[in-house]
This record gives structure tokens, sequence and C-alpha cells, in this order.
């Protein structure tokens, strides 16, 4: 009987320390669950507030010109004839600049440097909310002629603004230009509705007339304004 009151002694003597180290990591590993708990929770606190900003963003792009249904012909292109110049003009419908878009706008121009072929839209383009910045998608093949647009604002004050310095590229590429304080926006008085308009493209071509007559292309897909609703007076002066 002592014999086995020896032994039981024994093995409880054994269990103990492995019992007292097991619930000693149970107890250290806890705070440790709570502590990650508590940083996922913090986590998932701290970025609902950006989830909310992003969805109270003030700015949006609009489109005011996606070439889709609007019928551009050789007679919405203007240039000086001096030495046999031209210009074409096609709607085309094969590898636009993005996947949502199906139509764009082409224009090749018989030039030997130093021409200025002008677009006039088929429609008024109009921006009738506060614009951040004008966005252009241009396809180049490299005929490093230069891209502007003439931008009437609220004041009907004409600025040129520069698209695309130098057509050096092969391909789609967007193109963004941001508008700054010289241009006016902000209407005279509040509620009194103003708006701006894009009043033609150029293309200008390189050269100082000393090159043989050459045909160049270029392509223009969607224009699109980043915009914000304008501010509003709502206090009333009824009183």
């Amino acid at each position: 009987m002592i014999k086995q009151c020896m032994i039981a002694l024994m093995t409880l003597a054994l269990i103990s320390p492995l019992y007292s180290q097991e619930k000693k990591v149970k107890d250290d590993k806890t705070p440790a669950v709570e502590e990650k708990k508590k940083t996922e929770d913090k986590t998932a606190t701290e970025s609902k507030p950006a989830g909310e900003k992003q969805k109270l963003t003030v700015y949006q792009e609009v489109v005011v010109e996606d070439f889709e249904t609007t019928p551009y012909t050789d007679k919405n292109v203007s240039y000086n004839v001096t030495s046999g110049q031209d210009a074409k003009i096609s709607i085309r419908d094969q590898l636009p600049a993005t996947p949502t878009s199906k139509k764009y706008m082409g224009l090749k121009v018989k030039t030997n440097g130093g021409d200025i072929f002008s677009i006039k839209p088929a429609k008024e383009l109009i921006i009738d909310k506060y614009c951040k910045s004008i966005s252009f998608w241009i396809y180049g093949k490299k005929t490093y002629g230069k891209v502007t647009c003439m931008l009437q604002d609220t004041k009907q004050i004409n600025h040129v603004l520069v698209v695309c310095p130098t057509v050096d590229f092969l391909g789609w590429k967007k193109f963004t230009v941001l508008l700054d304080s010289r241009i006016s926006q902000e209407d005279d008085f509040l509620n009194q509705k103003k708006t701006m308009k894009i009043l033609n493209i150029q293309y200008r071509t390189i050269g100082t007339k000393q090159k043989p007559m050459a045909w160049e292309y270029i392509y223009l897909d969607d224009i699109t304004a980043t915009v914000r609703e304008r501010y509003d007076d709502k206090q009333s002066d009824e009183w």
C-alpha cells in the first residue's frame, strides 16, 4: 500500500509541472489572441471612415465627347492650303482606346510640316460644372506633332491648352490637362449658371515645310472632364 502511494505521489509530481507549463502557455497565448483581435477591430474601425470618405468624394469623371453617335466628316476640319495640304476625318470602330468604347475619330493630314489642322466639334462640347481637369485619349504614330484645344471659360475668354506636347509615341495614351486659376469658372453671381466650352481641337505638325508631302495619322477617343457641383447659395433672403 505504501509502495502504491509512493508511486502515485511520484506520478503527481511529474505531471504537475507539465500542467502548470501548459496552463502558462494558454495564459500567455490568450492575451496575444485578444491583442490580435483588438488590432483587427481597430483596423476595421479605422478603415471604415476611409471607405465612407471615398463615397463622399465630390469629383467625378463625366464624358464630354465619346464619338459614338456624333457624325464627324471632312467638313469638321479646317486648314490653310499653300502647297497641297489635305485632311480627312473618319469615325472608326477597330481597336478603340478603352473596353467600354466602341467608336473613335481618326484624322489623317497631308503635310510637309508647319501646318495647323483645326477640328471643330460636330456638337457643342459643354462643361456645365466646376472642372478640375480635362482628359483626352490619343493614339499616336510617332508623328511628333502637337495636340492642343481651345477652351472658352465662363467669362467667354479663350484659352489654348496643351494636351500633348509631342506625339512621340505609338499606341493609345491618356493625357490630362489640369485647369489653373487663369481659367474663370465661378459664376459672378451665385445661381447665375454659366458654362465652359471646348471650341476646337488642333493638331500642329512639326517642320518648316522643307520635307516632302506625306500623310500623318492621329486618332482621338473619349474626351472626359473631372468635375464637381458648383457652390450654391441656399440662404433665402425672403425675411
